[in-house]
Formats: structure tokens, C-alpha cells, sequence
């Protein structure tokens, strides 16, 4: 297994939603070096979805969750997103 999975570790989840434009912002806290203690985790930065970009995403976590839990360990689940693009 690739020792770069285990570099920087998420530390949990901030999700907020835009109910007006239909966006989602997506932050994944995580630990940059070993030494790091919970409370000083990196916020990470924001990532930007539409809502069907979102269910997308949903629906791979769950394939590969079924993969893990089903012992079937394949290659990492990449998906193209079409559509538009955004960013801060």
C-alpha cells in the first residue's frame, strides 16, 4: 500500500450549505506531521460543490465502503466532474 495514504490524516469534517446558489463547502481538517496534537489540526482548505456534484461524491464513498467492507480492494474510485467549476 502506498505510504502516501497515511500522510496527512483527516481530523473530521465542516460542511456548510448555500441553499441559494446550490453550493456546498467542504473543509477536511487534518494533521500535517505526526507530532501534531488534535487541537492544533489544519482547518484545510474549502472545497466548492453544486448539490449534484455532492451526490456523487456520496455515492462513491459508499461504493468504496461496500468494496472495503466486501474485502474487494481495487483501485482508487476517481470521478470526472463535469459541469462548472468553482473556487474561492
Amino acid at each position: 500500500m502506498d505510504d502516501d495514504l497515511f500522510q496527512f490524516p483527516i481530523t473530521g469534517w465542516e460542511v456548510k450549505t448555500e441553499p441559494i446558489d446550490g453550493l456546498l463547502s467542504v473543509r477536511f481538517p487534518f494533521l500535517a506531521h505526526e507530532q501534531q496534537k488534535l487541537a492544533e489540526a489544519d482547518p484545510g482548505r474549502p472545497y466548492i460543490m453544486q448539490t449534484e456534484q455532492a451526490r456523487e461524491f456520496r455515492d462513491a464513498l459508499s461504493r468504496a465502503i461496500e468494496r472495503i467492507e466486501n474485502q474487494e480492494f481495487a483501485s482508487p474510485l476517481f470521478a470526472e466532474v463535469p459541469g462548472e467549476q468553482f473556487s474561492y
